[in-house]
């Protein structure tokens, strides 16, 4: 009996983890204002800490190995907790959809896209494009503004000013180069933190005090 508990505590700690990296590494393609997501992942990531130190108390073993796991334990939750999952969501996120998302700006590129609301730049994505962005069926494709060259922009929320986005540059010769948080007078250089991915993609992560910024 003892072991079998033993044995329960192990895999409760094994799946508090997954459930404490799977959502971290996801929260980003929704909306900042999951708190009931954030709760759930809080309660998870301490569940995951004291039951794996738990485990290791009761295993069988010296102390000085004991003390080395609980270290290690501790340094892992402290690591979890402070790991940049909004950076590494987009770069793998990106590196694992590489072919859509070129295929994605050939299609902008060739002005493909079928219009939706040609009044606000918003075109429709076709369905095979769905795993980019959950939830949407629509990205922004207009010039920028006060700047020459146009951009793609698939947010992965509904907000007015998305907590993130992909970004493709296109339309002007020096589109490899421009850094669209860098270019003045734009929504961009005042909302956004931008991320290079490479081959004219870039991530935006919305500034915490953008509001205060409008």
């Amino acid at each position: 009996m003892i072991k079998s508990r033993y044995d329960a505590l192990g895999v409760i700690s094994v799946l508090s983890w997954v459930v404490v990296i799977t959502g971290r590494y996801l929260l980003w393609l929704e909306y900042d204002d999951r708190h009931l997501e954030k709760l759930i992942l809080m309660s998870a990531h301490v569940v995951a800490a004291i039951s794996t130190m738990v485990w290791v108390l009761l295993a069988r073993g010296g102390s000085t190995k004991k003390y080395v796991a609980i270290t290690g334990i501790i340094g892992l939750t402290v690591l979890v907790a402070l790991l940049p999952w909004n950076g590494i969501f987009a770069r793998t996120w990106f590196a694992a959809h590489h072919s859509s998302f070129t295929a994605l700006a050939v299609l902008a590129e060739g002005r493909k896209l079928k219009t939706d609301m040609p009044e606000d730049g918003w075109v429709e994505l076709p369905g095979r494009f769905d795993h980019l962005a959950p939830g949407r069926n629509a990205a922004e494709d207009g010039p920028f503004d006060s700047h020459p060259g146009r951009v793609l922009i698939l947010g992965l929320s509904h907000d007015e000013v998305p907590e993130n986005s992909f970004l493709y540059v296109y339309d002007r010769p020096d589109a490899a180069r421009v850094n669209p948080c860098e270019l003045k007078g734009t929504g961009f250089q005042a909302y956004y933190r931008c991320t290079g991915l490479g081959e004219r993609w870039w991530w935006l992560q919305r500034r915490p005090d953008y509001l205060d910024r409008r």
